[in-house]
């Protein structure tokens, strides 16, 4: 059978030379000053007619082709095309319950995380539809709540790691649910009344499920890195105070304690009285974020993280990370490292505004990586604002902090182009605190404010800048705003962020 068609109308040292070479090369050939938008093109990409556009997940099988699911239930495949209103959609397989995590393993199988189970969908008979349907993972319950969604990330063996969402007191419980029902866990603003809501999960390679870690309120999207690292973002709100992004290690709990009643060790215990009634033990106990990104400033709503493509397909900031906000029109940018072995680091804005939507919450790159894939949906709140966008690398740099690091008394900057006279001026610089202290009550406001003045300043070559801080003390949110107006020396394009945070957890030793 002919496929049904739907079409719309409208780190060594060779690294490091051959980064310098290539950066030398588009610096030749770039305009003289590079906007954001002279760096980076941003597309609407259709779906077809009719069609609600909610994007659950996306996904590129070996072959290219890109799958789409879609919150409300079907799934779409198309070859991309150089023009953005040229893809050639087919209806690939319809009935999933709110999918919002998929793998295309192969360009004719796929597996999605849906509520109550992951799902192996497969076209056997090549006709463009898939025509066998197998569970693949199971383990969690369902309660009916709206909220309970799941997503995946390859585990690189063959496996995945599930996260599963917590449940909202704005929807209710259904009188029969999945699997074991908890009646401790059905109290607070996000709840867990059925198996490992709020739990990391693992599913090897022959669909067999294991706990990894606790305390998540709705890791929305997660991510292992090519070194093998898992990363989680989370929703702020109830026990999250500012949206974190997590380091996600076997075994540790990661703050919202709802989840801790599917453990073993709270067996005949209530973890949210507990932490409730004691924040000093809750402190502890819970494993800090890596990054902490404010809400209003940078990331309200924390989707899929995705690291940068190490070979600097799309330009600079190669091996950084970026996670989407599901609530603005932006895409940070995480600059990590590790200090004390642990990881840590600042936060600014990859993009914001400059025709991205809202609703941002998955990310793929194109197998060539040179163009970024934007899921979007808002998932019921809010103004609608969901699709399918993508941004193309167009070949310029734009001028902007590349690297925020930590050190014994301060901080350590470079930037993407030389830096204009005005920076090596300590009154250039203002730096602030503050801390948050995640509970029950929905967010936190910053605490412990303080503003910290420039004791020293010192140029390091053309692109860097290391300023030591008055009072500089770990434990802390550090706030970074630079002046407006600012201007590379070199070319003099426009500075494309003048905001950036850095999460002190520790300081070298």
């Amino acid at each position: 059978m002919k496929p049904e068609t739907m079409t719309h109308k409208p780190f060594a040292s060779i690294r490091a030379r051959s980064r310098f070479l290539l950066l030398a090369l588009i610096a030749t050939t770039a305009s003289p000053a590079a906007s954001f938008d002279d760096c980076y093109k941003v597309e609407n990409i259709d779906l077809p007619s009719g069609v609600p556009p909610e994007v659950g997940g996306i996904d590129f099988a070996p072959d290219g082709t890109l799958y789409v699911v879609l919150r409300r239930g079907d799934v779409l495949r198309a070859k991309p095309s150089s023009d953005a209103n040229g893809f050639q959609w087919q209806l690939f397989a319809s009935g999933f319950h709110n999918g919002c995590g998929v793998d295309a393993v192969t360009a004719d199988k796929i597996r999605i995380t849906q509520m109550a189970e992951m799902t192996e969908v497969e076209d056997t008979d090549k006709d463009g539809k898939a025509d066998r349907f197998t569970r693949f993972a199971a383990g969690w319950g369902l309660s009916g709540n709206y909220h309970e969604t799941n997503t995946l990330a390859k585990d690189g063996k063959g496996g995945y790691f599930i996260s599963i969402g917590t449940a909202s007191h704005a929807g209710p419980t259904f009188q029969h649910v999945l699997g074991d029902y908890s009646a401790a866990g059905r109290r607070g603003r996000n709840y867990a009344s059925v198996k490992w809501k709020g739990w990391i999960l693992h599913s090897d390679a022959k669909g067999t499920v294991t706990p990894v870690a606790s305390g998540f309120r709705m890791a929305n999207g997660i991510y292992q890195d090519p070194d093998g690292n898992l990363w989680a973002g989370d929703n702020q709100g109830d026990w999250k105070a500012i949206t974190p992004l997590y380091h996600v290690e076997k075994g540790k709990f990661y703050g919202h304690p709802s989840s801790l009643v599917w453990d073993e060790a709270w067996k005949d215990k209530d973890p949210l009285a507990t932490y409730r009634k004691d924040l000093d033990a809750y402190n502890k106990a819970r494993t800090k974020a890596a990054v902490e990104m404010p809400n209003q400033e940078i990331n309200r709503s924390a989707g899929e993280p995705m690291e940068l493509p190490r070979d600097e397909s799309f330009g600079p900031f190669a091996g950084q990370l970026l996670v989407p906000d599901n609530n603005g029109e932006r895409i940070s940018r995480v600059m990590l490292e590790k200090v004390n072995g642990k990881f840590q680091g600042a936060v600014t804005h990859f993009i914001q505004n400059h025709g991205l939507r809202s609703g941002n919450h998955r990310l793929r790159f194109s197998p060539d990586g040179k163009q970024l894939y934007v899921g979007q949906t808002v998932r019921g709140w809010g103004t609608p604002a969901e699709g399918l966008q993508r941004i193309t690398w167009k070949g310029g740099i734009p001028f902007d902090i590349e690297s925020f690091k930590i050190t014994k008394k301060g901080f350590t900057l470079t930037f993407t182009k030389d830096i204009p006279d005005k920076l090596e001026d300590k009154d250039a610089w203002k730096f602030s605190s503050f801390t948050v202290q995640p509970k029950w009550t929905y967010g936190s406001d910053p605490e412990n404010q303080r503003d910290h003045g420039v004791k020293s300043i010192k140029a390091i070559g053309k692109r860097g800048i290391e300023v030591e801080l008055d009072d500089f003390s770990a434990g802390k949110i550090y706030k970074l705003e630079l002046p407006k107006d600012l201007k590379s020396k070199d070319d003099k394009s426009p500075l494309q962020n003048r905001l950036a945070f850095y999460t002190a957890n520790e300081l070298p030793q």
